[in-house]
This record gives C-alpha cells, structure tokens and sequence, in this order.
C-alpha cells in the first residue's frame, strides 16, 4: 500500500470518528449531557480507573505468556515496555491494527525475531476477539430475553464461528503442512513453526484466554460502574449483553481509537432498554477517555525513554528477565 493510500485511509478514519461524534453531539441536548458529568460520583469513576489499570495489566501479562510460550528469550521488563508503548500509540491510531503493528515492529526490533513477533500479536487478536464473544455468547445463553432485536444474536454468533474458525485454521497442521508445500520462505517457515509451538502446547493458549475473560469481564465491570457514578438506573445484565458486541464495534478499522464507532454503539443499544441517549453519550465518552488514560504509562515510557525503550541492549536471545 504506497504512503499516499495510508494517508487517505487515515484522513477517512479521523474524518468518521469526529464526524459520527459531531453528529451525535448535535442531535443531544447538550445540557443534559453536562448534568450527567457534574453529578458523577468521583469514588466510582476513581475506582472504574482502578479497574482500567488491572485490565492493562493483565493484557500485558497475556502477551508476555505468548511471548515466552515461543521460546523468545527478551528481558521481561523490556517486553512490558512494548506493550504499554503500543497501547498508547494505539489510542491515536487507527483502530484494529493500529497499536498491534507498533508492538509487532518494536519486538522483532528487539530480538530480530520478526515472524515469531508478529504470530504473537496475532494470537493475542484472535485470542481477545475470541474472549470478547464468549462474554457476548454466555450474555446470549443466559439473558436471551433482554435482547432488543435478534440481528445482534445474529452477530454475536456468526462472529464467533469465524474466530474459531481462523483459530482453528491457523493451528491445523494439515494447513500447515499444505502451506509449506505452497510456499516455503525461510518467512514463512518460521511462521508455521511458531503455530505449531502453540499448537503443542494448548495449555498456553488456555491461560491465556481465561486471563482475556477476565479483562472482558472488567469491561464490563467498568460501563456498569460509571453508569452508576452518574445515576444512570440500567440494569447490570444489559451490560452484559451489550458490552461485547460493542466491543467488537470499536475494533473496526474505521475510525481513531474507537471514537465515533463506540458512541454511536453505546446511544443506540442502551437507549433501546430506557437509558437517556445523553446518558449514553457521556457514558461512551468516559469509557474512551479512562481507556486513554489507562494507556497513559506507554506515554510516560515514551516520554522518559522514547522509543529507545524497545531496543535492543544486548544480543538478542543472550537472556531473560
């Protein structure tokens, strides 16, 4: 893709996320909007950040199992500090792959082990897209009924069959071996070779998508939260059910960091079960924004090391942390 094309892809995506914004802050009451915020309660708010901080935490603790589950040898701490600089670029890039491709380049920078770099991001992807329908298919079996229109079962479910399929795919040693019999770079031969590791060791990838559930549950822990900081009176198990989905939502490619996207989701699948579409709005917006400043620590590194904190200071594969 020439640089030309990013450039338009990205003014698109920035075009939608402050469009989709503007459009709905003209449609709201804005009044309303700065009631919901003036009457917050700061204590919930301070500890739904709380509970942003763990999320990142145990995202970065999954990524570090995948990691070390391929035989990379890399400092631990110097692996943490990818993770938080990619989360933090991601907050300004555009969603999807984003901070993924930050955090893929920075550690095959790190231990010149490109390919094995990239099959980790993609497994911690599928693996998180995985969890997120789970929570959204254990919502679906146990609050059928709360759903407001059965095109979101549709999703939730077909969503789900695709990801199992890709991760099933990409961890068939049939698929492997008819890959290597297409094409057998030395690229792509390391690519076969860090599947088949995780492959081998199942246990890993078990780990790793409890340790993803636990961070879906969070999310949702975190909407339910705030909604209660501003007195938004909806029920928990709407949360449950919407939360996923919107999750999902926000991963498009086509807006910055979620903005836009995740707004739009929020105003039209809690106003459906009575939450004040402005309540909505300022919901989304604190979501995103605590998310932002959840990424805050890749910032901090940033700003301290720069980008020096991702390179190497040693010959790759020399130890581990």
């Amino acid at each position: 893709m020439s640089a030309v094309s990013k450039r338009i892809q990205l003014v698109l995506r920035v075009a939608v996320s402050v469009g989709l914004v503007l459009l709905l802050v003209s449609r709201l009451d804005t009044e309303n909007m700065a009631r919901f915020v003036r009457r917050a309660d700061l204590l919930l708010v301070l500890i739904t950040f709380v509970a942003v901080l763990v999320d990142r935490g145990l995202m970065a603790g999954r990524w570090v199992v995948l990691v070390e589950a391929l035989d990379v040898r890399a400092p631990r701490l110097r692996i943490l500090k990818i993770f938080f600089l990619s989360t933090f670029f991601g907050s300004f890039l555009p969603s999807g792959v984003g901070g993924e491709a930050v955090r893929a380049l920075s550690f095959g920078k790190l231990t010149s082990r490109g390919v094995e770099s990239v099959a980790s991001v993609v497994m911690d992807r599928l693996l998180g897209l995985l969890s997120m329908l789970l929570a959204g298919l254990l919502s679906l079996s146990v609050f059928y009924h709360v759903y407001p229109h059965p095109a979101l079962l549709g999703v939730v479910i077909a969503s789900s069959l695709l990801v199992l399929a890709v991760l099933a795919l990409s961890l068939s040693p049939r698929v492997h071996h008819w890959t290597l019999s297409w094409h057998s770079s030395p690229w792509v031969t390391q690519g076969v070779g860090a599947l088949a590791r995780y492959r081998n060791r199942m246990w890993v990838l078990v780990i790793v998508l409890g340790m993803s559930l636990v961070v879906q549950l969070l999310r949702i822990l975190q909407a339910y939260l705030l909604s209660e900081a501003m007195g938004l009176g909806t029920d928990a198990i709407y949360f449950f059910c919407f939360i996923p989905p919107i999750l999902i939502v926000t991963m498009l490619p086509v807006s910055i960091g979620g903005w836009g996207t995740a707004n739009v989701a929020y105003v039209a699948l809690f106003s459906q079960v009575g939450m004040d579409p402005e309540g909505a709005f300022v919901l989304s917006v604190l979501i995103l924004a605590l998310g932002v400043l959840g990424n805050l620590p890749g910032g901090l590194i940033y700003a301290w090391e720069g980008f020096a904190a991702a390179e190497p200071r040693e010959k790759p594969g020399s130890s581990r942390a």
